[in-house]
């Protein structure tokens, strides 16, 4: 059996003896192959390197927290998950009801329904069940809730190592890839070549270079993206790990990890062919209702949102971040283009930045009925309810918000543009706005802008992205323009 049926079928018979446990999974003779087959478990199992039975366990007791209060105190019990004696550690008394039989387990439950109910907050209990009812009907009801919660539950409601406060903190929701890079002359046309001497393998995508960019910058950042289980897939989640990026709430999914052809002109520019997988490797609307992003969301300084998901993605993130009593700064990277961006109009209001090219911010508004003036196109975009626009071209940056208006040259550099410059330049502007309470000024953003020079590379995107020493001295360069 599989999905729900499989799940509660397992479950409902676990609920013997002493229950679920990692234990009594490596011991049963029933078949739970649907419980290792969990999203969720998969990703516990990959991103926290632990043992199957034990995530599991570990995954049951993160999603049986989510239940009504009745559901989780008969789950609770009936399986001795332990959650009850965990969350109210003062309570030695409740250890009690994780008794090694299932039958003394249901007297307990029976005759401390009322009490276990008040301590969860219901003051106002259903009837208690009897030791019979409960065993035919009540705890095969409950069970079945949870098995149709495991089944449904977005891959990322895994646990969330708690961030470290003494950073700035930072959440990106966009894509890793891996980049198959070429360096080339000129782009070929029909019918023609454009041999290079140059090509390498190197992760990018814009969700997982911004990840690399603000982490040299000091900051700790947490990336939510999705990849392959395959070779291409560790390899980023290892490069991750190595850049000190926490990859817990990277989807792990059994299909080939999506990748980019880049070719990169010498003199500056590049032009990318895309390969997303999208139909297996992608984020879903669910995940950002998953409790593990929920608390990600809701604790962090920053969030950065790039266009590399689906519409109703981006605007689940968008719409999730409004639900929130503190709010972080909100800035997105509106690469690459939506097919109907008019529907992000309505989340407009909680976007800080908008980072972009002048062609980018364009293509937000596909209604324009002629072409607009830089200026014309920041005020557009403000009247639509963003805080602030910033139009980067060419190492150089514009940036209109409610409250600062500049115009930052380029910096020297050797070529016109590169890849990963905007990453570059929204990742300083972050740790700039955080630093400074969001009041930042012409110097700071002169700083932001210095990065996308310190970013110039004709290798792996990522690799490029500058730590603060580097930018440091780019600002630091006699004869920089002002």
């Amino acid at each position: 059996m599989s999905g729900v049926d499989g799940v509660r079928s397992v479950l409902v018979r676990l609920r013997t003896r002493s229950g679920l446990s990692a234990d009594r999974l490596r011991s049963t003779e029933v078949d739970v192959a649907p419980m290792f087959d969990l999203p969720v478990v998969r990703q516990v199992v990959r991103t926290a390197d632990t043992p199957a039975p034990e995530a599991v366990v570990e995954a049951i007791r993160v999603i049986a927290g989510q239940l009504d209060v009745t559901d989780l105190v008969v789950v609770d019990v009936a399986l001795a998950l332990g959650i009850l004696s965990a969350r109210f550690a003062d309570r030695p008394d409740l250890a009690d009801l994780y008794a090694p039989d299932v039958g003394e387990r249901r007297k307990l439950l029976v005759a401390r329904w009322a009490e276990l109910h008040d301590l969860l907050g219901e003051s106002r209990p259903p009837k208690p069940p009897t030791v019979r009812t409960l065993r035919l009907n009540v705890e095969e009801e409950s069970l079945g809730r949870l098995a149709e919660l495991c089944v449904g539950s977005s891959a990322l409601d895994a646990t969330v190592a708690e961030p470290d406060q003494s950073r700035p903190t930072v959440a990106v929701i966009g894509s890793a890839v891996m980049d198959l890079i070429f360096l080339i002359d000129h782009l070929p046309t029909t019918s023609s070549a454009a041999p290079t001497d140059l090509f390498e393998e190197s992760p990018g995508g814009k969700g997982l270079n911004h990840a690399i960019a603000s982490a040299r910058l000091g900051m700790d950042v947490q990336l939510i993206a999705a990849v392959g289980d395959d070779e291409r897939g560790r390899q980023l989640l290892e490069y991750l790990v190595r850049e000190g990026v926490r990859v817990n709430l990277i989807k792990i999914a059994a299909a080939r990890t999506p990748v980019v052809a880049v070719f990169l002109l010498r003199n500056g520019g590049s032009a990318n062919v895309p390969w997303m997988n999208a139909a297996e490797v992608r984020l879903e609307p669910l995940d950002f209702s998953a409790s593990a992003v929920r608390t990600v969301l809701e604790s962090v300084d920053a969030v950065v949102l790039t266009f590399e998901a689906q519409a109703e993605v981006v605007s689940s993130a968008l719409d999730s971040l409004g639900d929130q009593d503190r709010k972080p700064l909100v800035v997105v990277r509106p690469s690459p283009a939506l097919p109907n961006p008019q529907v992000l109009y309505e989340h407009f209001s909680k976007i800080d930045y908008l980072v972009g090219t002048q062609a980018e911010l364009r293509d937000l508004l596909p209604s324009a009925k002629r072409e607009i003036t830089t200026e014309e196109l920041a005020q557009s975009l403000l009247t639509l309810g963003v805080h602030g626009v910033c139009i980067t071209e060419e190492f150089g940056c514009l940036v209109r918000s409610e409250y600062l208006q500049a115009d930052i040259a380029q910096f020297p550099a050797a070529m016109r543009d590169t890849p990963g410059a905007r990453e570059a330049f929204s990742a300083a502007l972050i740790l700039k706005l955080l630093e400074k309470n969001r009041k930042i000024d012409e110097k700071d953003l002169k700083w932001a802008t210095a990065a996308m020079a310190a970013s110039q590379s004709y290798g792996g995107v990522a690799d490029s992205m500058p730590a603060q020493a580097q930018v440091d001295r780019v600002v630091g360069i006699p004869g920089a323009k002002t």
